[in-house]
């Protein structure tokens, strides 16, 4: 139930990062556009000063790893570095993105955490990205944007590998060998099928999405369901679950261009 309500909760969050174009205007023009541009990258040092503060006032109870702070720095600064710069406000992604992977992160209570958690956690923010795209696509007068995904990915990369700098858990031996040939198979099927997916709607943007474009998708998706049941730790299968459901949503995609062309009269 936890799991759900999180997965449902990211699902809401992506929704309104979607609609967060009125916003956007209408904060242009109270604090001008040079205020609103700035603001990503407000925001990003207002998590960088946040979590500074927590390190300092927590420092006797934790250890901090730099490689990982490092490395979610540098994918912090990329994600904002790579935006579109006709559109500097796109820089709101990578924060986005940064919390919206802390979301995620809590979908499984500590108990149940594995080596491969951070793993399947930036999968799914990063399909969650690459969602958010495509919702926006579906409007007659926006569309999705492969540039975006990339940032999003980032700004899910700085995310996760944040929590890692900060986290003390540690995996026990057995646990570094849970996953199966056929589960990392199906990860990589999932993946495969969404960039196949993506690839395919791109020539078919403000058009009918044709349904047999999803197929690689679902194909990863029933692989990876069938391999996640067989795998001893209920983390990682509630993990794998997850990623399968994200997977299975973008079959509505093709659906959704293609009734609503339907001629019924």
């Amino acid at each position: 139930m936890r799991a759900i309500a999180v997965y449902s909760l990211a699902f809401g969050i992506v929704l309104g990062f979607v609609n967060t174009f009125v916003l956007w205007r209408a904060f242009a023009n109270v604090f001008g556009e040079l205020i609103r541009d700035a603001l990503p990258w407000i925001l990003v040092s207002v998590i960088v000063v946040a979590g500074s503060g927590f390190f300092l006032r927590k420092r006797n109870t934790i250890r901090i790893s730099w490689p990982f702070l490092i490395i979610a720095v540098l994918s912090a600064i990329i994600g904002l570095s790579i935006t579109d710069p006709t559109f500097p406000a796109k820089r709101i992604h990578v924060p986005q993105y940064f919390l919206l992977t802390i979301v995620v992160w809590f979908a499984l209570p500590e108990r149940l955490r594995t080596s491969a958690t951070p793993v399947f956690v930036l999968v799914a923010a990063a399909l969650f990205g690459v969602h958010d795209e495509f919702l926006q696509g579906l409007h007659p007068s926006r569309t999705f944007g492969l540039r975006d995904m990339v940032v999003n990915i980032c700004g899910a990369m700085s995310g996760i590998c944040t929590m890692l700098a900060f986290t003390r858990e540690r995996a026990d031996r057995a646990e570094m060998v849970t996953l199966s040939s056929n589960a990392v198979i199906g990860v990589v099927a999932c993946l495969f099928g969404v960039i196949l997916f993506v690839q395919a709607a791109t020539g078919y943007r403000h058009d009918l999405i044709p349904y047999w474009a999803v197929l690689p998708v679902l194909a990863g998706a029933f692989w990876l369901a069938l391999a996640a049941e067989r795998l001893p730790l209920a983390g990682d299968r509630q993990s794998l679950r997850g990623i399968v459901a994200i997977c299975c949503v973008f079959f509505f995609y093709p659906v959704l261009t293609n009734v609503a062309y339907l001629d019924f009269v």
